[in-house]
């Protein structure tokens, strides 16, 4: 490998390496974040229960957990582009060969695989926006490229085939997985190079209590929202709006997730973490309670968007918490874990909590897990203040406010 070459896939902390390794991070949750429609898709398409069709979109967040613990265990010994090639390989055949099943059991394990194998694939992206001297920057820009090729994706809904909106899916899913490949050839071999020495500064054993709060803190948050980002599409038709005005107010959404995922990006940590999460806090809870039972279709959109506006905002700055903590180089790729063991659990409890087409439990129960992760991350962030790590990353050093 010549000197040239070497340069270009070194890790760098400027802005179009971050943007580099941002294009590839909305693929791993892509099926989750589409779960609204592969939801509503399987109960038209396939006669799948409502049960059934949570079950579903539980699999591809249980093989992203999946995926992501374990990568936990090998993202910093491997080199990163090679196995980016590897798992966008198998991401793309899995989902592929998810097309020929639509019996509920061969469905379940090929969703399993695709989560895994996108989880696989995230646990080497958030392990490089972890490393970022500004990571609440880098994952405010990854959260906005996200919610453009999100929106991307529920735009061409309409030009999709009828009747086969879920087979389209999965095949714009493979489709994505081997245009990635072009970006894999420049994305950095490895991170940054994590200090042995730094475990033992700030009290290692009160900083790592402090993230274990935090990781049990994103598990409640994600379950909460995606519990009821995976009905939302039910909870609108339930509410009396056509399948069209609920795909075009989803489709929306993801405008509103950009512009999310932007401010954080500009922000950064100059407001510290407190305001920003108390501010996503309180609209969602605004949200939830605007679409209990009836609602407008403008309630429906103005709903929507504000919801994945502020869950992008409220995620940028909750992985920057941890990673703020983090001295190992692994918890970030945890905490994505966590989040994932939420976006499973969630849609499946929420499907419980379903009384005869009633889907206001969903509502309520989002909300309860919402106040109780602002709480949890209000005492993380008030505890940690006084803990720095300025031996991984010495140019942070604006304080939580």
């Amino acid at each position: 490998m010549t000197a040239s070459r070497q340069g270009r896939t070194e890790f760098n902390h400027g802005l179009p390496m971050t943007v580099l390794i941002s294009i590839l991070y909305p693929l791993g949750p892509a099926a989750v974040i589409l779960a609204p429609l592969i939801v509503g898709g399987v109960i038209d398409e396939y006669g799948f229960t409502d049960e059934q069709a949570g079950l579903i979109a539980s699999m591809d967040g249980l093989g992203l957990v999946i995926g992501l613990l374990i990568g936990a265990l090998w993202v910093r010994k491997v080199s990163w582009t090679r196995m980016l090639f590897v798992l966008l390989a198998a991401y793309a055949a899995a989902n592929a060969l998810s097309v020929a099943f639509s019996a509920v059991p061969a469905l379940l394990a090929m969703r399993l695989a695709c989560g895994f194998c996108g989880g696989s694939l995230f646990a080497i992206i958030n392990a490089a926006l972890g490393d970022n001297r500004q990571p609440d920057r880098a994952f405010g820009i990854a959260q906005s490229v996200q919610g453009v090729m999100m929106f991307a994706a529920f735009a061409a809904v309409p030009l999709l085939s009828e009747g086969r909106l879920v087979n389209s899916l999965f095949l714009m899913l493979a489709a994505a997985a081997l245009l990635m490949m072009l970006f894999a050839l420049r994305f950095p071999r490895r991170g940054v190079s994590v200090q042995p020495a730094a475990l033992e500064q700030g009290g290692p054993g009160r900083r790592q209590g402090l993230i274990w709060l935090g990781l049990l803190g994103g598990l409640l948050y994600y379950a909460s929202i995606f519990g009821f980002w995976a009905w939302i599409e039910r909870i609108g038709i339930n509410a009396g709006l056509t399948s069209q005005t609920v795909e075009l107010a989803l489709g929306i959404s993801q405008i509103a997730a950009v512009a999310g995922g932007l401010a954080a990006g500009v922000a950064g940590d100059r407001f510290g973490r407190i305001a920003p999460l108390l501010c996503a806090a309180a609209g969602q809870l605004a949200v939830l309670w605007m679409l209990l039972g009836e609602f407008t279709a403008s309630a429906y959109f103005i709903g929507a968007s504000l919801y994945q506006g502020l869950y992008i905002i409220a995620t940028s700055y909750i992985l920057g918490v941890i990673a703020k903590l983090d001295t190992t180089g692994k918890y970030v790729v945890v905490m994505n874990g966590m989040l994932g063991i939420g976006v499973a659990v969630g849609p499946s409890i929420a499907a419980a909590l379903i009384r005869s087409g009633d889907y206001n439990g969903i509502n309520l129960a989002a909300a309860a897990g919402i106040a109780l992760t602002l709480g949890l991350f209000l005492f993380v962030i008030y505890r940690s203040r006084s803990i720095t790590n300025r031996a991984r990353r010495p140019n942070l050093s604006a304080t939580d406010r």
